[in-house]
């Protein structure tokens, strides 16, 4: 008996002690036959994490949006480092990651270094994935402003405040996951102005592109969600005016603005195609529309792009 303790320690000892001939580790497990003695020895080697990109595209436009979606033996979470900011790849499936990404319409065109990191448990790796960034096709629109327009852009004070107002609408996010195969139309009307067009006022030169389309419609028509979510924000804006916005979860968000009424208030859930407004002229406005976002992760987006599917982190293509 004692002869056989002896043994399995010795081995135990071995088997911490060995290394293979490339530097490797390997782990040797011992058994012991309890009705000879004998003592059978295996190796089980460690295998290095795969990370394998399924889906990214290897051009897309200033403006638009684009899934990445990521295949890993064990991976929990990850991030996506592209345009100066860091996006995270979310946990959508066993051993899958997905995420959006959203091209600044401001983006020049060219080539640009997309990384991707995965990290499993005591783990992580990372790619570096090269893509293509298409300049964008854009109109100038010449806008002549009414004197409550131009009282809000000489204020000094409506546009910052705007900026710092959206930048808390998409600080934080809800976990739940975006699912929407596509979002619906938010309202019955012409589109008087699409995303990424440039505005010039009076007979200044074009500056700030548009961030999201415009629906021209009639004081009061109503406005629906494009996708269900959580209603984060329902106020005035110093420049959009009166407001809707909803977090779709993925961090993907959408905004109704110039509304002339709001039925939801902050904290409800909103199913796609329940009311939320109606058209208005509030805030930086020349007249009656709706002027619609949508965000991933606090950058604008071509809404437009999004009504059509592909873009769901649990749709698979």
């Amino acid at each position: 008996m004692y002869r056989r303790i002896f043994l399995v320690l010795s081995l135990i000892l071995l088997s911490i002690s060995c290394r293979s001939s490339d530097g490797s580790d390997y782990l040797s497990v011992a058994t012991t036959i309890a009705n000879d003695s004998q003592v059978e020895l295996g190796e089980s080697v460690v295998r290095q994490p795969t990370v394998e990109a399924l889906e990214i595209p290897s051009e897309v436009y200033a403006g638009d949006s684009f899934k990445v979606v990521v295949s890993s033996d064990g991976g929990l979470l990850g991030s996506i480092k592209i345009f100066g900011k860091s996006t995270p790849l979310l946990l959508v499936d066993t051993n899958l990651l997905s995420s959006v990404v959203a091209v600044p319409i401001e983006q020049p065109s060219g080539p640009v270094v997309m990384e991707l990191s995965v990290t499993g448990i005591n783990w992580r790796v990372k790619k570096i994935i090269s893509m293509d960034i298409l300049e964008r096709s854009v109109n100038v629109d010449r806008i002549y402003r009414t004197q409550g327009m131009i009282r809000i852009a000489t204020d000094g004070t409506s546009f910052a405040q705007e900026t710092n107002l959206r930048q808390q609408q998409t600080k934080t996010y809800s976990t739940h996951q975006y699912r929407s195969k596509f979002m619906q139309i938010p309202v019955v009307g012409e589109v008087s102005t699409f995303f990424g067009d440039m505005r010039a006022y009076e007979n200044d030169p074009p500056s700030n592109p548009h961030s999201g389309v415009d629906f021209a419609a009639s004081k009061g028509t109503i406005v629906s969600a494009s996708a269900d979510g959580y209603v984060i924000y329902s106020a005035t804006m110093p420049v959009r005016g009166t407001s809707v916005v909803i977090d779709h979860g993925s961090g993907i968000f959408s905004g109704y603005h110039h509304l002339s009424k709001v039925y939801s208030a902050v904290g409800t859930w909103i199913n796609a195609g329940d009311y939320l407004g109606e058209v208005g002229s509030t805030g930086f406005s020349t007249g009656p529309h709706l002027h619609w976002e949508v965000l991933v992760y606090g950058t604008p987006t071509d809404p437009v792009q999004w009504l059509e599917s592909g873009l769901s982190l649990t749709d698979r293509h």
